[in-house]
């Protein structure tokens, strides 16, 4: 057995050509310094020959016999002395000579502990570096030498702040939440439920190096918490510090080989990095241990999709020159959808431990189904962001107004109402819907980005529902009002809703098998005003001339709605066609309804007076 050599300031053994202690990093070379006293006695020379233990010798009256064990702090070479007793720490016996057993000595397999601390730091030199690029500020916590601990009344009010962000917390209210959080860590910045939940709403309103310093400092706390290295990981992704992410969760997946949300998020950042088979097996693992599990469900079958798509030979080659992504980064989008279940998932995982505050509510309460999110303050127009158009409108389309979206093929009326949906939810901060019945959610993701729309938008404020969830939904129930408001309410409950656009009205037509079209559009059209949200609903509406004018039938749906938007393809001469667009019809407003030339310029629409007949 090769000699080991052991270190003089924390008696690890270490080889014998180390340089440094691999526990605490402490040069080996030299003699060794004599800790002081009363901590422990003398440790011997690294170049003393082995000699018998010394036996036993009682602690004197008055004084204890004491040790003392080094911890390293994360945020550099910095060490904590923790005092213990000689069940805590037991000083190793000299190395065994060379004839003796190969085996490796009972006491020395009991001190080696799994260092992580490779995989953190690399994590925290990525983070600091995409801050410093970002012009942000990223400081790991460290705590103050003059800190007291928590006495008796810190406890209490430690307590009380954490069952308000708790409340607050499932409301949804993240923003609200992270005052009181900060007030119980100034009670006791030891608590781990504290920094978790800190790190879980800074994440949600999209600061991410805030959310970093809670998760860090958590894992300083409990290096094997799953909840940290998780959280961790996301804030990667969030900064799109994928190798890294990949590396933190792949790690976090040794700790915690049975934890279905961590093999989830490993799996979504696979597929983001291309490596598809790899983002398979991931998911599937999530499945076997959680079988329900709604993340790895939808986004196993995105990837076996673009699997399919990408051929069979690709998919054994393993991806060796992983592709270029996607121009319309449709994968950053839907994984941003589907974090916020992660998070939701993650934060029933907290609930059960807040229970040990002794501030949860009464049984009673918890049976109650969760409070909806408090409706934001709601501005009296919703702006479609098209130049030119809201100032027809007095500012754009009064609040809670269902509008109709309609016009011949190729007018683009999905790509308009897509368009309106994108630039409320990355402008004004508002929780959208686009329920899309006619095609998938990719092929619509990869339509809109092909026309220059940015879908750079917050997570989970825009939503895509394609033709297979909506099938499902209406499947559930023979009612199809009564499907489709079970599902939508769903989703207003968990994420918030402020605008919904459903594409199209004749597609629901089909998959609802409407008996009586007027009394069904009356249904639709009151239950979606009962939501209290602004509705886009895009309608087949092909244009009838007749002696050069347009002329319309009779379409109820056009009596029972708020707004029309008409769009039409207006042939300027026989070789050039021109788009317009019409309101033809605004409640509550003052608007023009002359037709209004329409063109989509590097992804914004723009509209202007036509001027040609």
């Amino acid at each position: 057995m090769p000699k080991l050599h052991p270190c003089p300031n924390c008696g690890s053994f270490n080889k014998k050509d180390a340089l440094h202690c691999h526990t605490c990093g402490e040069a080996l070379q030299g003699p060794a310094e004599p800790l002081p006293e009363p901590f422990s006695e003398p440790l011997p020379e690294p170049s003393a020959p082995p000699v018998p233990k010394p036996p036993a010798v009682p602690p004197q009256p008055g004084r204890e016999a004491t040790a003392v064990v080094l911890k390293q702090v994360m945020g550099g070479q910095v060490y904590s002395a923790l005092l213990g007793d000689e069940r805590r720490r037991r000083v190793p016996d000299p190395p065994p000579p060379p004839d003796a057993d190969a085996a490796a000595p009972a006491d020395v397999a009991e001190l080696e502990i799994e260092d992580n601390s490779d995989v953190i730091a690399a994590a925290m030199d990525r983070i600091r570096a995409k801050a410093h690029e970002e012009g942000h500020r990223f400081k790991p916590y460290v705590r103050s030498k003059s800190r007291r601990d928590a006495g008796p009344k810190a406890t209490e009010e430690l307590a009380e702040q954490m069952a308000v962000a708790v409340a607050l917390l499932r409301e949804r209210r993240f923003e609200e939440a992270i005052e009181p959080l900060l007030k119980s860590i100034a009670r006791d910045d030891e608590n781990r439920t504290s920094w978790i939940l800190l790190g879980e709403a800074y994440l949600r309103v999209d600061r991410p190096y805030k959310a970093a310093v809670a998760y860090l400092r958590s894992l300083e706390l409990s290096p094997k918490d799953e909840q940290a290295w998780l959280g961790l990981g996301r804030v990667l992704r969030f900064l799109d510090e994928l190798p890294t992410a990949a590396s933190v969760l792949e790690r976090a997946t040794r700790i915690h080989p049975d934890h279905a949300d961590i093999w989830a998020e490993r799996g979504l950042v696979l597929s983001s990095m291309q490596k598809l088979p790899e983002a398979l097996r991931s998911l599937g693992r999530a499945l076997e241990l959680r079988p329900e599990h709604r993340v790895a469900l939808a986004k196993r079958a995105e990837v076996e999709a673009l699997v399919e798509e990408q051929g069979a030979a690709e998919f054994e080659a393993e991806l060796a020159a992983p592709p270029e992504p996607d121009a319309t980064n449709q994968s950053a989008t839907v994984d941003a959808a589907l974090a916020g279940d992660i998070l939701q998932e993650i934060e029933e995982a907290l609930h059960e431990e807040t229970r040990k505050l002794g501030r949860e509510p009464l049984e009673e309460t918890k049976a109650e189904p969760a409070a909806p999110p408090p409706e934001a303050p709601r501005p009296p127009h919703v702006r479609t962001f098209v130049e030119g158009l809201d100032q027809t409108m007095e500012g754009g389309i009064p609040w809670g107004h269902l509008v109709l979206i309609e016009g011949a093929p190729g007018t683009m009326k999905s790509s308009l109402a897509f368009s309106i949906l994108l630039h409320n939810a990355a402008k004004e901060g508002l929780h959208c819907l686009y329920l899309s019945l006619e095609e998938r959610a990719s092929s619509l993701l990869r339509q809109m980005g092909s026309l220059g729309l940015k879908l750079d938008v917050p997570k989970g404020s825009l939503i895509v529902l394609d033709p297979r969830t909506a099938a499902d939904i209406l499947a559930e129930r023979t009612d199809w009002v009564e499907a489709l408001e079970k599902g939508i309410r769903a989703i207003k409950e968990k994420r918030g809703l402020d605008l919904i656009v459903i594409d199209s009205l004749e597609a629901l037509e089909v998959l609802a098998k409407f008996k009586d079209r007027r009394r069904e559009m009356y249904r639709l059209f009151e239950w979606l005003r009962d939501l209290a949200v602004t509705s886009f609903v895009i309608t087949e509406r092909p244009d009838w001339l007749i002696a050069g004018h347009v002329l319309q039938g009779r379409w109820d749906e056009d009596f029972l709605a708020d707004g029309v938007i008409q769009l039409r393809i207006h042939m300027v001469s026989d070789l050039e066609a021109q788009r317009r667009l019409r309101v033809v019809k605004m409640r509550g407003t003052k608007h023009d309804t002359g037709y209004l030339a329409m063109v989509l310029d590097d992804g914004r629409f723009r509209v202007t007076r036509a001027m040609s007949p």
